[in-house]
């Protein structure tokens, strides 16, 4: 008796492996940005016929095993600290925002990077934007940035 490992749909073996190789050959310097991240994830889905969850696994998998930061996800991570910080009183203090920044843009351990600074501080701005939430400026003022 033998066991055909090979699936008989779309999404293959074949066709996982091929984008692995995307991955590595898209992702520069251990970091992948949001855009980079789709083109691959569309390449997944149209050029190899993989479902879009497919596609995302295998594309997250491969972005741990090579150590690279996962830009999306880091920045879904910082929208859960400033959410932890500022839900209540819907203000963000420097000491809270350093703090969320550090968590985020310093690397983790196995990664040889975090989130992008200037990505980061833009997120912030939005977040807080988005959400009615106030930043200290000055000694006693805060604004919506």
């Amino acid at each position: 008796m033998s066991i055909n490992l090979q699936k008989q749909n779309s999404g293959g073996w074949k066709e996982e492996d091929e984008l692995r190789k995307q991955v590595t050959m898209r992702v520069f310097d251990n970091y992948c940005d949001r855009q980079t991240e789709q083109e691959l994830l569309r390449t997944g889905i149209n050029k190899f016929g993989m479902d879009s969850q497919q596609a995302k696994i295998i594309l997250e998998m491969e972005l741990e095993q090579l150590g690279a930061a996962n830009e999306r996800r880091l920045l879904e991570e910082l929208e859960g600290q400033l959410h932890q910080f500022a839900d209540k009183d819907k203000k963000l203090d420097k000491k809270e925002r350093d703090d969320a920044l550090q968590y985020v843009c310093k690397p983790r351990t196995g990664y040889s990077k975090g989130l992008n600074y200037q990505v980061a501080d833009r997120y912030i701005a939005e977040f807080c934007r988005a959400n009615t939430v106030k930043v200290k400026v000055g000694m006693f003022k805060w604004e919506i940035p």
